[in-house]
């Protein structure tokens, strides 16, 4: 073999290992670009998410808003002495309440019909199933709630064998004066009536089925 065609054919060897080179470069950067993509993806997905949860949360304010307006409109006459299971109403403190129906290890526990499937959905045992209140559309999300009074009975919150969780009494109305604390009237953590207190427990139910828990605590 002469020298011109060593040399060609040496040539043509590295040409090919060159390629060779090149085309696993490709395929590297091709993995790279891939994975890039998708990481970019998936924190767009979780901003995204974390948006919708936030929103959601917010909206149970107003959903809150709601409920206690319901309390509001009956403070008076007798409805809040018993159960109103239509507007998600109970006047008992119903202590093994499971609101978001996670908690499957209990043995007793009551759940809320969020679905209005006869808690078809909602995983484990539990001994009763408690209507929530009708949804309500606030801007692009629903809520709906569950109202419990703090109470052991149903009946007058007055009635003596009935025991509420109340906010505290006072003595003088100078104790009732919470609105604006001054030195002539330095009092103020106390109240010249007793009611009992409500738990109100809003779900809301916004963008990519995103679901947010509230618990508010009032008394009036």
């Amino acid at each position: 073999m002469s020298q011109s065609q060593h040399a060609l054919r040496s040539a043509g060897a590295q040409r090919g290992l060159s390629l060779l080179f090149a085309l696993l470069a490709l395929v590297a950067l091709s993995l790279a670009a891939v994975g890039l993509v998708r990481s970019v993806g998936n924190g767009s997905l979780v901003v995204g998410n974390l948006g919708f949860k936030l929103d959601a949360t917010a909206t149970g304010d107003r959903g809150a808003e709601l409920a206690i307006t319901w309390l509001q409109n009956n403070l008076s006459g007798v409805t809040l002495d018993n159960d109103v299971t239509a507007s998600g109403y109970y006047a008992t403190s119903t202590d093994a309440l499971d609101p978001t129906g996670r908690n499957t290890s209990a043995s007793a526990r009551a759940v809320v019909d969020w679905n209005n499937d006869s808690c078809a959905t909602v995983s484990g045992s539990y001994t009763a199933c408690l209507p929530a209140s009708a949804a309500t559309t606030v801007g692009s999300n629903s809520v709906n709630w569950v109202i419990t009074r703090l109470c052991a009975l149903a009946g007058s919150k007055d009635d003596v064998s009935n025991s509420c969780a109340t906010s505290l009494t006072s003595g003088t109305l100078d104790d009732a004066n919470s609105g604006g604390l001054d030195y002539a009237s330095p009092k103020g953590l106390g109240a010249t009536v007793t009611n009992p207190y409500y738990r109100v427990v809003v779900r809301t139910v916004g963008g990519r089925n995103t679901v947010s828990y509230t618990e508010t605590i009032v008394h009036f």
